[in-house]
């Protein structure tokens, strides 16, 4: 492995233990109780080090699993002859398959529903990632960032994303990626509800 390969893989190793921290943390005293040196003490590395990744506390248990960059490049990477809604489903199947593959990204959603609160600071975050599929649909269709069918796409996606995560049950029941799944299917029915029974 090259030098750099290591150093990236360090890098990501300190990202994620200030993460697992962080949510750890908020999760047994409360996100107001918590300091970054709390965090620090916890994840073995300095407040210098923790600032070299997050900008503060709450960044560290809100901020991505994925970089914009990857996400929108995975949308972009799809197969042409996929319309948009197929390949968003198959590049957000793919992450929450990742995402639900990490202890602390499921303890985050328990976080985020003991402490619904932080829903709010997360909404800058969510409107980033939405931007980022806009312009990636634009990007696969050739229509501006501000047409309707593209925005509408990416919202309507979105509403799916944010429904399966509601609805999953860490530890029980359907997993994330069948109830995305599930909701991309009630799109592409057309909101039509099934058949009764």
């Amino acid at each position: 492995m090259t030098a750099t390969g290591l150093r990236e893989r360090k890098k990501e190793a300190t990202r994620q233990a200030l993460r697992h921290a962080a949510i750890t943390l908020y999760r047994e005293h409360g996100p107001q109780s918590v300091t970054v040196e709390d965090i620090c003490a916890k994840a073995g590395v300095s407040p210098r080090t923790f600032f070299n990744y997050f900008e503060c506390k709450d960044d560290a248990v809100l901020s991505l699993d994925l970089s914009i960059a990857t996400l929108g490049r995975r949308i972009t990477e799809r197969p042409a002859e996929e319309n948009p809604l197929t390949a968003l489903r198959a590049v957000f199947a793919a992450r929450f398959a990742e995402m639900t593959g990490s202890e602390t990204f499921r303890e985050r959603t328990l976080l985020l529903r003991e402490y619904p609160e932080l829903m709010n600071r997360l909404a800058h975050t969510n409107k980033t990632i939405e931007e980022t599929v806009v312009r990636a649909i634009a990007d696969r269709t050739g229509l501006p960032a501000d047409d309707v069918y593209v925005r509408t796409t990416a919202a309507a996606a979105f509403a799916a994303n944010r429904t399966a995560i509601a609805s999953w049950q860490p530890g029980e029941g359907p997993d994330l990626v069948t109830l995305l799944h599930q909701a991309m299917d009630v799109l592409e029915r057309g909101l039509t509800p099934p058949p009764p029974g």
